[in-house]
């Protein structure tokens, strides 16, 4: 396999998002350990394979992606890994539907409520690929899918009949958890559609999608804030401030591409909010910055978007 394969593989596969993936699911598994405490069943290696299985369905379904848009690419983008004949569509296929099984199968192993969330992701994976091309509420697939590794990660802590037993409170924390996360990535999707369109766009229209950047603020720190919890100030600055220089570095310079690319690498930053007030030590301090610096480092091997 030439250099150059190998580098379309990683790029289309975006692997470089990855360390925003086991962020997400490192909050999924505190979020778990919060809620269901005494009942939560820790296993090491059932967090390494959820780790694994979340990796695989994202990646699987970056390639499903690349998959179902070749027509689209051979007009726009022929240079792209399968119109350029680099890669076949029918490996590219194939890789898809062994990593988005293998996925669904390794979260299923490790909790059958976790396999549930994972199937969810899988269908929101699917419909954003057949949609996201005809209709801009695509969008809200992509973010169902990355904010349900939320409640993949949380609930694999716990068995069918726990989960069956699950107070609405519990439920209803993890799903506005999900809707912070979730609204942050439709506020990329949207902040980017905002700067590309053709017809001239509003200032109230521009407004809208950077609430939705926000969204983590309203849902994850002012939250912790309200209940004196003094250890959401850090993670809340931090996260003020570099969103800001990216947003202004978008009106600057109006490179799309490389503000969604520091959008995502900064995924780990929303984590970040919830995270350390969950648990305010040492390790988790540094954590989550880490992972977004690493994020952001791979992008410089293969491209995130």
């Amino acid at each position: 396999m030439t250099r150059q394969k190998v580098i379309d593989l990683l790029a289309m596969s975006r692997f470089a998002n990855l360390p925003t993936v086991w962020s997400n699911g490192l909050l999924g598994i505190l979020i778990g350990i919060g809620i269901f405490q005494d009942q939560a069943h820790i296993c090491p290696t059932c967090m390494a394979l959820l780790g694994i299985a979340l990796s695989f369905l994202y990646l699987g379904g970056c390639f499903f992606n690349d998959w179902h848009d070749l027509d689209f690419d051979t007009k726009t983008r022929p240079d792209r890994p399968i119109p350029s004949g680099r890669w076949s569509r029918k490996t590219i296929l194939i890789f898809s539907l062994l990593l988005m099984g293998g996925g669904f199968i390794f979260c299923s192993f490790v909790s059958l409520p976790s396999g549930l969330c994972a199937a969810g992701i899988v269908f929101c994976i699917l419909a954003y690929t057949k949609w996201h091309k005809i209709h801009p509420s695509s969008f809200f697939f992509m973010a169902g899918a990355r904010a349900l590794i939320y409640p993949t990660a949380a609930f694999s802590l716990i068995s069918w009949g726990q989960f069956t037993k699950t107070s609405f409170d519990s439920s209803f924390l993890i799903l506005l958890l999900g809707l912070g996360l979730g609204g942050y990535i439709l506020g990329i999707s949207l902040t980017a559609r905002a700067e590309t369109s053709k017809t001239p766009i509003s200032d109230s229209q521009k407004i809208f999608p950077i609430l939705c950047l926000c969204t983590p603020i309203f849902f994850f720190s002012i939250p912790q804030i309200a209940s004196q919890n003094g250890y959401a100030l850090i993670p809340l600055i931090l996260f003020i401030g570099i969103l800001a220089i990216i947003v202004r570095s978008l009106r600057a310079c109006h490179n799309v591409g490389a503000f969604v690319s520091r959008a995502l690498a900064s995924i780990p930053l929303v984590d970040y909010l919830i995270v350390f007030p969950l648990a305010p030590n040492l390790v988790i301090l540094f954590s989550c910055p880490l992972l977004a610096i690493t994020a952001l480092g791979l992008q410089k091997i293969a491209p995130a978007t």
